[in-house]
């Protein structure tokens, strides 16, 4: 349907005659007659103004047939998620890139644009973020969705990040909201029946990610140019990280949770071998290849079943460079020279044997 058929059906649904439309504009009824006749058409200034006055989008006005773009839009971030989900970042940004010119006034797909850049460039330690920049840049200056000016500050900040830029990241961190002014902090005592399950297990995902990761940084803390804390605390507060995935998923079902586990018995094995604990090291050691595996071999979309998330998917993981988590283990087993002492041990063979098989996947 044409812009004019549009005004003389939003004209008559209102109740508006040609008379007082004209009026509104500024211009003769005249000239709205022949827009209705399609003799010509509105100037585009015109254009938001009409708009306003029908209470519709400026796409519903020309007649673009919005449903449609959305179903596009919608195909095209399905896509790039399942491209990222397989670890194929550079197909991935291509394909928002051709979004992105396709439908240039998206922000979700700006968004996942940018997001897509920063993820491949990061990976390939690419100094480049103008592109990002730019993006992000626009989304803050155009958009007034206040969750997609969040996610587009947090993208900006990362990406600050990585080109050293870190006084322009800092001072984007200022913008940020402090936790507990986050809308999961306002529904947390809302969230009432089974419709809030999935919010608030995403929510619990979130913090258990969050509480592990924080106490990670935490034990890396430097004074004076030395570890803020003894290689004991260390050893205790990796431990309890480990310990904490241990009671939250006694079914095993780590999930996207596992490589936060691998993590934390990787330097618990390195750490315990400071300590002359070749025992504790050993322990940790498996339970790490333990770990590494499940993260590799987990079906996406199965469900949990430890009552922590009882029936709710983690959802896949962008794989790094170097490979899978049981390459990357294999990697660090194979080249560190930290771990001679445990290289003689019989268990050795068997450990490189199980990440080999798993690493070819």
């Amino acid at each position: 349907m044409s812009i004019g058929s549009n005004i003389k059906r939003l004209r008559k649904e209102n109740d508006i005659t040609q008379e007082e439309l004209a009026e509104y504009l500024g211009i003769t009824s005249r000239a709205v007659s022949q827009w209705e006749c399609e003799r010509t058409m509105p100037d585009i200034t015109a254009i938001p103004v009409l708009c306003h006055i029908f209470g519709i989008s400026s796409d519903e006005l020309l007649g673009i047939d919005a449903s449609r773009n959305d179903e596009e839009i919608k195909n095209y971030l399905a896509e790039a998620n399942d491209l990222g989900n397989q670890g194929k970042n550079e197909e991935r940004t291509e394909l928002l890139r051709e979004a992105n010119k396709r439908f240039p006034r998206d922000y979700n797909i700006m968004l996942k644009l940018a997001d897509a850049i920063v993820c491949e460039y990061s990976r390939k330690k690419i100094k480049d973020y103008n592109e990002v920049f730019g993006l992000c840049g626009r989304i803050l200056a155009e958009c007034t969705d206040s969750y997609i000016r969040y996610e587009a500050i947090d993208t900006l900040a990362i990406a600050y990040s990585y080109d050293g830029k870190d006084e322009e990241m800092l001072s984007l961190a200022k913008e940020m909201p402090k936790s507990r002014f986050s809308y999961e902090s306002f529904m947390l005592f809302r969230w009432r029946g089974k419709d809030d399950v999935t919010e608030i297990q995403g929510y619990i995902q979130f913090l258990i990610n969050q509480l592990i990761c924080a106490i990670y940084s935490y034990s890396g803390f430097y004074e004076n140019g030395k570890k803020l804390l003894s290689n004991e605390e260390r050893i205790k507060l990796f431990k309890l990280q480990v310990k904490l995935l241990e009671d939250l998923f006694p079914d095993g079902d780590y999930q996207l949770q596992a490589q936060l586990g691998e993590i934390a018995c990787s330097h618990l094995t390195e750490l315990l071998l400071n300590e002359n604990d070749t025992d504790g090291a050993w322990e940790y050691l498996m339970k790490g290849v333990d770990f590494a595996i499940h993260m590799d071999t987990y079906d996406f979309d199965k469900k949990h079943t430890s009552p922590i998330l009882k029936g709710f998917s983690s959802g896949g993981w962008i794989m790094e460079p170097c490979g899978n988590r049981s390459q990357c283990m294999l990697n660090w087993l194979t080249t560190d020279d930290k771990l001679d002492a445990l290289r003689k041990d019989d268990r050795f063979d068997v450990i490189i044997s199980r990440l080999k098989q798993v690493a070819k996947l």
